[in-house]
């Protein structure tokens, strides 16, 4: 009898660990599917609520840092912060009569609950930034939502913590740094 109970909890523990098997990675693939829905609905969004096109940078779209050894030292030093996704709007129109603060609520109703604001900056002369963060377990998934008059970036890059307290200590400058580093490497390697 023992022998029997035996095989059956070992065939039960077989069974448990190949469903396992099947289950964990489609369910892990479905929340990098969500991830990659949020940055590509936020690209939808301003498309649609601006009337515009972005150009996608493919070649960085889905970088890791495995690949960071045969690209340029400026694409090296912003793979620092870990897998990126940039979409580039270049002279482009984003004025709107809705003002500012109507894309903002829809921005935050896209995002939210699973990203925090962390800087939300408007105005005339210098456009808008918005800066989303989320916890990812060892990394920080952070998103940048630069609109200028003419020009707009969207950027979602992954920070390990060092970087991510770069962030919070002065959170507007370091917004810029990354942006910046991001759209030249891209830039430069297109």
């Amino acid at each position: 009898m023992e022998v029997n109970g035996m095989r059956h909890s070992t065939r039960n523990l077989l069974l448990v660990a190949c469903l396992l098997f099947v289950f964990v990675p489609s369910l892990e693939a479905a929340g990098a599917t969500k991830e990659a829905a949020e940055y590509h609905t936020v690209v939808k969004l301003i498309e649609s609520y601006y009337h515009v096109k972005h150009r996608g940078v493919p070649m960085l779209a889905n970088l890791s840092l495995k690949t960071a050894k045969v690209l340029s030292a400026d694409v090296r030093k912003a793979m620092r912060f870990g897998d990126f996704k940039l979409a580039i709007f270049e002279d482009q129109d984003f004025t709107t009569r809705d003002g500012f603060i109507e894309f903002h609520r829809l921005l935050r109703q896209t995002l939210e609950p699973d990203w925090s604001t962390l800087l939300a900056v408007r105005g005339r002369d210098e456009g808008q930034t918005y800066t989303f963060v989320k916890d990812a377990g060892e990394r920080y998934k952070v998103l940048i939502v630069v609109i200028a008059e003419r020009d707009g970036t969207v950027l979602e890059v992954d920070l390990n913590r060092e970087e991510f307290v770069k962030l919070l200590k002065d959170p507007e400058q370091e917004t810029k740094n990354i942006n910046d580093e991001a759209t030249r490497a891209a830039n430069e390697d297109n």
